[in-house]
This record gives C-alpha cells, structure tokens and sequence, in this order.
C-alpha cells in the first residue's frame, strides 16, 4: 500500500450513496443540538419569570439575568475542551452517551432547589445544574461535529453537517413555543404559581435527549477512528459493512503503514506549520459570531423593549402575560429568520462552498447591523418604525445561519487529521464560547449604549472577514485529503467508482 493511499474501508464511506443510515445519523446528532439550542436559550425566556418571583420591587438589581444567562456559556468552554480530547483518547462513541446522561441528569436537577426555596438557594442551585448543564452541551459540539463529518461522503458532508447543525434552530423555536404554552396554561393562575413555569419549561429539555440515547448508543464508532486511531482494520470494516450493507476486506497492512508514519501532535512544529493557522482562524472566527449572535439572541426581549416593539411595561403585575409576550416575539423571530437561515445553509454549503458562504454571511450581518446603528435615533422616534428594525434585525439572524453560525461549526470537523479533529473542533468552539460570554458581557455593559454595541459588532464581523480569507476551501475533498493524510489524486473519485452491495468497491475506467 502506497504511503499516502486511502484506506479501502473509508473509500467507501467517501463515495457512499446517501442512505438511511445518514438520516439516522443526522437526526440522532440533532437531536442532541435541538436539546442543545432548547437549554441554552430557554433560561434567557424564564428569567423575568425567576426576577418576578424572587427579587421583587428590583431588588436583584441588574446582576441576575447576566449571571444565569452567562453561567450556562462558562461551562460550555471546559466541556468543548475536555470531551473533545477524550473524544481523540477514548473513541467518539463511548464519550457520546456521556455527553448526553449529563444533559438529562442537569435539565432536571435545574428544575430542583435544594433546602428552603429562597432566592439564594434557587439563584444558587440553578447555577450550580446550569453550569454542568453547559459543561455537557459544551461536549457535544466536537463529538457531534466529528461523528458526522466521518460518517459522510465528501459530496454530501457540507450538507448532512449543516442538517445536524439546523437542529438547532427547531430546538430554538421550541423554546420559544414550550414557553408560551406553558405560560398560557398558567395565565389565570395565582403568582405562587411562577414556579411551576419556568421549572416545567427548564425540565422539559430532558426529553429530546432521553428520547435518543438508546440510539446514541447503538452507533457503531466511526470508521476513522477505528481505522486511524485505535489501528482496528477488523472492527472497522466490519462496522461499516454493516452500515453501507456491502462487504469491505479489512486492511491490516494498510493500517499498519499508517501507523509507521511520523503522527505529529498537538503541540509539535510540525501541527504548527500545517494546522496552526488554520486553528487560529476557525477559533477566531467562531469568537467573533459568537460575540454577536449570543448577545442579539439572549437579550433579544430587552432590545425589543427599547425600540417599543414588545411592550411589557403595562403587565408587570401579570409575569405569564409578560412571558407569553417575550416567549411569542422570540418565536416569531426564530421561526421566520432563524429556521430559514439553517435551511439555506443545507441546501446550499455543497454547492458554494463553506468560505465563499462565511464571508456572504459575515458581510450581510455587517450591512444589516449598519442599517440598525447608524439612524437608530430614528428606529426609537416613531412607533411605526419598529417593524422596519425587526425586520432588518431578522435578517441580521437570517445571514448568521445561512453563514458563519453555521460553518464555524463545520470547517473544524473537516481541516483536522482524525487523531486531532474532535480536540481542535473543542478548542475552536470553546474559545467561540468565550466570546458568547463576552457578548453578554458586554451588553450587559452598553445596555443604555445599544448603538455603540452594534458598532462593535460589526467591528466583529470584519475581523471574521479578514480571518475567514485565510481558510482553505474543504467542499467534495475527502477528509484525508484537506488534511494531508492522502495526496490529492489519491482518492477515488465519484465517477470513476461505483458502490456495489454484492460486491463492494469497483474502481471503474473513466
């Protein structure tokens, strides 16, 4: 075997037809990213809830919905990185299930309150359960990343990442939606009744996981790491035989040729010369969309307040009609920009090109967000103007999806080389999430200064720009191949192979 040749077994994976497996794949992925999505932006819906219920007359002052928005967010920087690199250690699948029993046990437990229930131990138990319950959704973007690159063929892979990826905008929407309902069953209900409200609707997010762990756990691991990582030539052709339903011959001396190679890591001259800049780029630019789309998404009820398009001034004595309105205008957005957005991004990453839909997505965000700052005095002097700022703050969702929200999640699962892709997809989004801390952060500091925080923003959105210029375009290149784990040429191409379930794979004259 050749150096620099592909191994049979992720040929096959690379020019597989699409499949029920994939959609297997796709939704058993996503459903982790709808739970995902539902946790993270659920307590941002509930906290006026919490604020009416046990800080009365403003008496929290204007620390707590930063902290129990941003302490979710803090977790999820030491989760990214831990479980990415026991993703590369122990193998995608065992770290998987993990990933998921801890959202389950700390969606309900934020539900929970331990001892009396005042403010201080409410505010302190959420926290606690909050901040593990971020620890593992922080883990489930490497694994889910990584698993889904691996198991697509390089003509679909942009495209079946992006689906599992969209889950989140559903997850975002049922937010919205489980809230609303919840509240509008509480309505006429005593103010006693505040807590039953947001703890249903905090612990409602552990159903979607529980509903696909069996099936997380009856992945078979994927081929890549079986094959390149733990150097299984046996278990992973007869893995991925069963999953494509074709025979595939393992490849012992294949293996044991790659396993003779110099595998450079992390922290070698040689990952630097070849991945550093690379890393640099897809953790900055997952920095600076983080900053922007987290601080728009969480706060969105209080920049609604300002230009007057939710009003909720008149209910402060009525929380569930105050909730009901917040939940409703976050559902409108969600449903009408955010999903759209996901959708684009699937059916076109294939086809444009991760790069070239990054950079149409960070400059329209930086268009639409100039739009909302330069006349903001005039978004704020007449009523009639506030639908024209939704829109323009919609479509500002609408570009984050349909660009780098979603292809800061891809491009880290595809530039790596397997025994390092799901430690620099972690590294990549935990310094993302870093930035959606600062984000909130810094609303929270330019509240009263909304037009100079746009003006950050995009201040943001061209530093993407400028990072995004230096990644390499990854569409329809096998995994082996953007890494250098293969040359170019030495992987089999869509027309000149054929899959066949009788005989397996045929390499036919073009």
């Amino acid at each position: 075997m050749a150096r620099n040749q592909q191994l049979r077994v992720l040929q096959a994976l690379d020019v597989a037809r699409t499949q029920l497996y994939h959609f297997m794949a796709i939704v058993i992925a996503g459903m982790g990213f709808f739970t995902d999505a539902y946790d993270l932006f659920t307590i941002s819906l509930v906290a006026d809830l919490i604020d009416h219920r046990y800080y009365p007359d403003g008496q929290r002052g204007d620390y707590l919905p930063v902290l129990i928005n941003a302490v979710s967010l803090c977790g999820t920087v030491p989760g990214q990185l831990v479980f990415g690199w026991l993703g590369d250690k122990m193998g995608r699948k065992r770290i998987y299930g993990v990933t998921l029993l801890l959202m389950i046990f700390c969606s309900l437990a934020s539900g929970f309150t331990f001892g009396k229930s005042t403010n201080k131990s409410v505010v302190t138990t959420l926290c606690f359960f909050r901040f593990w319950l971020g620890f593992s959704i922080g883990g489930d973007y490497p694994l889910s990343a990584t698993i889904m690159s691996e198991y697509a063929s390089k003509r679909t892979r942009g495209a079946f990442m992006a689906a599992v990826f969209a889950m989140q905008g559903f997850g975002n929407v049922a937010a919205g939606l489980v809230g609303t309902i919840t509240s509008a069953a509480f309505v006429n209900s005593s103010q006693d009744k505040i807590d039953y409200v947001w703890r249903i609707v905090l612990m409602f997010g552990a159903i979607p996981a529980l509903l696909t762990y069996y099936w997380r756990m009856k992945m078979p691991e994927t081929a890549r790491y079986t094959a390149l990582i733990a150097k299984d030539a046996k278990m992973a052709a007869s893995d991925m035989s069963a999953v494509l339903h074709m025979p595939i011959v393992p490849e012992d001396d294949g293996v044991n040729e790659l396993a003779s190679q110099d595998q450079y890591g992390l922290f070698s001259s040689e990952f630097l010369r070849r991945h550093g800049l690379h890393l640099l780029s897809t953790a900055v630019c997952w920095f600076v969309l983080d900053v922007t789309f987290y601080s728009l998404n969480m706060f969105m009820k209080d920049i609604f307040t300002k230009v007057r398009l939710l009003d909720i001034d008149d209910d402060l004595l009525k929380p569930f009609k105050r909730t009901i309105r917040i939940t409703g205008v976050h559902t409108a957005i969600a449903a009408a920009c955010t999903l759209p957005g996901y959708f684009f991004a699937v059916a076109f990453i294939d086809r444009i090109g991760r790069v070239k839909i990054q950079l149409l997505g960070f400059t329209m965000m930086t268009v639409f967000q100039l739009c909302l700052a330069i006349p903001y005095p005039k978004w704020l002097e007449c009523n009639r103007n506030k639908y024209g700022f939704a829109v323009l703050y919609g479509f500002t969702f609408f570009f984050a999806n349909f660009g780098p929200n979603t292809t800061t999640f891809i491009l880290p699962a595809e530039l790596f080389p397997a025994r390092l892709r799901s430690t620099c997809h972690g590294i990549s989004g935990a310094v993302g999430k870093i930035g959606a801390v600062v984000g909130v952060f810094a609303f929270h500091l330019l509240r009263n200064q909304f037009r100079t925080l746009l003006f950050v923003l995009v201040g943001c959105n061209l530093v993407g720009i400028m990072f995004t210029l230096l990644l390499p375009e990854t569409m329809g290149k096998s995994l082996e191949e953007i890494t250098g784990e293969t040359e170019e040429g030495q992987t089999l191409d869509d027309e000149a192979t054929t899959v066949n379930a009788d005989d397996g794979i045929h390499v036919v004259p073009v």
